[in-house]
């Protein structure tokens, strides 16, 4: 995915070169797509307008956009979406390249998988008021992101920390090398929604993922459904 940070050329740039060596190929979906589609199911929410704000080549929004006939996806990556209407060309008109920040809108629900913790504290905190101006009252967002608690692995040198515990890194070697990305902690995810303007009904929790050999520790991502205030 994602949304930009470093300049949206500079990041749009990065994600082309990820998804064209073929990052996620042959992945299956986050098992969060489930809890996404189960709650909207249950709100009757399918067939309203959704967005999906990081798309990429498609692996998570494609079994959501079948489940949801009025999800449309966008993506600051220009090969991402090449790659994901070439598997998929039924999804033509669905899905753009943009930043998420560029875009206007009222949505019943919003669904963002990996992509708000791309650039600073601030950065992030703009993606969510963002949501929130761009989701009706009574309107859901759906969020996962990094986790404070994460075990860093590649080099990296720790940017800023936050009063909530959280931190920002700029990744000095591997796929990200020379982004910024944020992690947060529970306190900042709840007080940051909760200015927003969101509720959050379900969450957060706190999936972990430990890493294969030889790479060390955990990764650890925050799931959470949120409502905005009517």
């Amino acid at each position: 995915m994602e949304c930009g940070n470093d300049g949206d050329a500079g990041i749009a740039r990065r994600w082309d070169a990820e998804y064209e060596s073929g990052r996620y190929e042959g992945e299956p979906p986050i098992p969060f797509t489930s809890i996404v589609i189960q709650a909207l199911r249950e709100r009757g929410l399918t067939d309203r307008r959704g967005l999906y704000v990081g798309c990429g080549s498609g692996r998570n929004f494609v079994p959501l956009a079948a489940s949801c006939p009025g999800l449309s996806g966008i993506d600051v990556s220009e090969s991402g979406i090449r790659r994901l209407l070439i598997k998929h060309p039924e999804y033509s008109g669905r899905v753009s390249r943009r930043d998420f920040l560029d875009c206007g809108g009222m949505f019943d629900y919003i669904i963002s998988i990996q992509a708000f913790q791309h650039g600073s504290e601030q950065t992030s905190v703009q993606y969510i008021w963002h949501a929130a101006s761009m989701t009706r009252g009574g309107g859901l967002l759906f969020l996962r992101v990094n986790s404070a608690g994460t075990d860093v692995y590649r080099t990296h040198h720790i940017t800023e920390r936050g009063k909530h515990g959280g931190f920002t890194v700029r990744y000095e070697a591997g796929p990200k090398k020379g982004l910024l990305i944020h992690f947060f902690t529970r306190c900042e995810l709840e007080s940051g929604l909760d200015g927003a303007g969101f509720d959050i009904t379900d969450g957060p929790v706190e999936r972990s993922m430990r890493r294969d050999p030889p790479k060390a520790g955990e990764w650890k991502q925050w799931e959470l459904t949120a409502v905005r205030r009517e």
